[in-house]
């Protein structure tokens, strides 16, 4: 029997070491989580946030609609960027939830993450009842669609009391089409989603979708509709914990 150099003998290690990462690294079950922003917004609204170890962040974004598509062919569409042959879980914000819960009637997630949306019948806000009673969407002149630069500029003022200019990098999805089409979609929007793992981040000081109404949520105190920019550290924290959560 032939005996082993020295240099061979120093080099199995590095070879059993190899080895070992390769299978480590087809054991290792990471997860890819899919965010989609709220109405106008792109996904940049997330770089702030963080994610643990082993859970990668996917971004979705918009795209322009027809003017008769329906929301669930919409999610249809959008459900294409995600990679079901691997874990996954979906995390929306605002509008971005309602996309989700949609994407989670046909598709099936390890959970579903909502931030600043609704997820029930009773959490519908007063006005969202009001505008599609009266069918506010149709009611609105093309007109003002046509410039959705001044009203997204009078409602980050006035609402959210944040200059435009502040978010003018996030708020590129403002084509009128878009525009219109989302919220159409959101006023008349009935939740039916029934994914087992859903859980949802909101905020104390919401403008649009009023705490009070919102049920079995973990709260951000002092949050408002747009603290997925304001407070990412804490949602970061909060989010964490949801993904590191054994269901």
């Amino acid at each position: 029997m032939t005996r082993k150099s020295k240099s061979e003998t120093r080099s199995r290690p590095g070879l059993f070491n190899r080895i070992a990462k390769r299978i480590k690294k087809l054991w290792t079950n990471e997860v890819n989580v899919y965010f989609i922003s709220g109405m106008c917004y792109n996904c940049s609204v997330f770089d702030k946030i963080k994610l643990p170890e082993g859970y990668n962040k996917q971004y979705i974004e918009w795209h322009i609609p027809r003017h008769d598509e329906s929301l669930a062919e919409y999610a249809r569409t959008m459900e294409k960027s995600i990679d079901t042959t691997k874990p996954f879980m979906l995390a929306g914000y605002s509008f971005g939830g309602v996309i989700a819960q949609e994407i989670s009637c046909f598709l099936s997630p390890l959970k579903v993450i909502l931030i600043s949306t609704f997820k029930s019948d009773g959490e519908i806000p007063m006005l969202f009842k009001a505008a599609k009673s009266t069918n506010a969407a149709d009611r609105i002149p093309a007109r003002v669609y046509a410039s959705t630069e001044l009203i997204t500029d009078l409602f980050n003022r006035f609402v959210y009391h944040t200059p435009t200019s502040e978010q003018a990098e996030v708020m590129t999805f403002i084509d009128p089409v878009y525009v219109k089409w989302a919220i159409e979609q959101i006023i008349n929007w009935v939740p039916r989603s029934k994914c087992k793992y859903l859980h949802h981040i909101h905020g104390t000081e919401d403008q649009i979708f009023p705490y009070e109404l919102i049920k079995n949520a973990f709260p951000v105190e002092g949050g408002d509709h747009l603290m997925v920019l304001k407070k990412a550290d804490i949602i970061s924290i909060i989010l964490g914990g949801i993904l590191l959560m054994k269901e």
